[in-house]
């Protein structure tokens, strides 16, 4: 017996992952002390927004647009351009990731650490 099919999109998992990209952009602009596994899980969380956004109206999404765009705003100050997607070119490319629609895996934090930015050189 197959399990029954997922129910309609909840707005408010949709404000959870918002409020959790905001909360982690505020972070970010003290700097990211962190390695890059929890990089990548910090910006699939952007991923997972976008994938989210277009089960949902303007009417549903209300303040929301407002707070994501602040958190993106936020992120963006707090990062500099990488190279190349940061979970690297194969996975990039099976993803159809660019840099101009999923540009949150093409940065990484301005203010940085150590274990980071070697685990970053290693990126391929």
């Amino acid at each position: 017996m197959k399990p029954p099919p997922p129910g309609p999109p909840d707005i408010a998992d949709l404000r959870e992952l918002i409020d959790q990209w905001a909360e982690f952009t505020t972070d970010l602009s003290g700097g990211y002390s962190f390695d890059l596994d929890n990089w990548l899980n910090d910006v699939d969380v952007r991923e997972l927004i976008l994938e989210a956004l277009p089960m949902f109206g303007r009417e549903e999404m209300g303040e929301l647009t407002q707070k994501l765009e602040q958190a993106d705003r936020t992120f963006m100050a707090a990062t500099r351009d990488f190279k190349k997607c940061v979970w690297g070119k194969g996975i990039a490319r099976k993803e159809k990731w660019t840099p101009q629609k999923n540009w949150w895996y093409f940065r990484t934090p301005l203010r940085s650490n150590d274990q980071l930015e070697d685990e970053l050189t290693t990126v391929r």
